[in-house]
């Protein structure tokens, strides 16, 4: 049990790499409904992520929706692979102060010298700011929830460790919340940059273990 225990936490710290949103806000731009973007992290692992937004129009709510799918890697190990896909909605709007929710599902693979794993997780993030046309800066708040996950132990593991232990799926790995904010600016109507800044503990709000922070850069364009 002691030893599900430690492979457990070391898969939420390796998938938190993945975790962290980068998205600049199109949901009011009335010039462009989609946008491309590329994502560096500097976290447990360094991870780079191509994504991709498109704005919906919702007749039947105030605000338009921004759903978005992106694909992120290690760059020290390609098998550490993360696919994610989500939605954007701005809840609240009083002149630029705007509340912004995004909800997104993700299915992760992870290869470490313990053991490979696959995990699905939920997460959902509130961003508190200020939004201009050209500009944000927002407080940021988000919990993720892993689901499932599939353990396959190695040999050095099963030889080193616990020779008999089961590989299989199993249920609700633990969570995290992290805590930060999140600003950008966008040049010429197309061109976006970002910066997030986040501080990551477990779900029982204790120390994380890996990064004690995390910092993700991202460059995205409008079309």
């Amino acid at each position: 049990m002691k030893n599900i225990k430690i492979i457990t936490v070391a898969i939420v710290c390796l998938f938190t790499a993945s975790q962290l949103s980068a998205q600049s806000i199109i949901n009011n731009d009335t010039d462009f409904s989609n946008r491309a973007y590329l994502r560096a992290g500097i976290e447990p692992a360094t991870m780079l992520t191509l994504g991709y937004e498109r704005k919906f129009e919702l007749h039947s709510l105030p605000q338009n929706l921004v759903a978005y799918a992106e694909y992120g890697v290690s760059v020290a190990n390609l098998r550490n692979a993360e696919l994610k896909a989500g939605g954007i909605l701005p809840i609240f709007q009083r002149r630029n102060f705007m509340i912004i929710n995004d909800l997104n599902v993700s299915a992760g693979s992870l290869s470490a010298k313990n053991f490979d794993s696959n995990k699905f997780a939920i997460a959902d993030e509130m961003a508190f700011g200020i939004y201009k046309p050209l500009w944000f800066f927002a407080l940021t708040a988000e919990y993720e929830k892993i689901l499932l996950t599939r353990l396959e132990h190695s040999d050095f593991y099963r030889e080193t460790y616990y020779e008999d232990a089961l590989d299989g799926w199993y249920k609700g790995s633990g969570g995290m919340f992290q805590f930060g904010f999140e600003t950008g600016r966008t040049f010429a109507r197309r061109y976006d940059v970002h910066l997030e800044f986040k501080l990551p503990v477990t779900g029982q709000f204790n120390a994380y273990g890996g990064s004690p922070a995390h910092l993700n850069i991202g460059l995205g364009f409008r079309f």
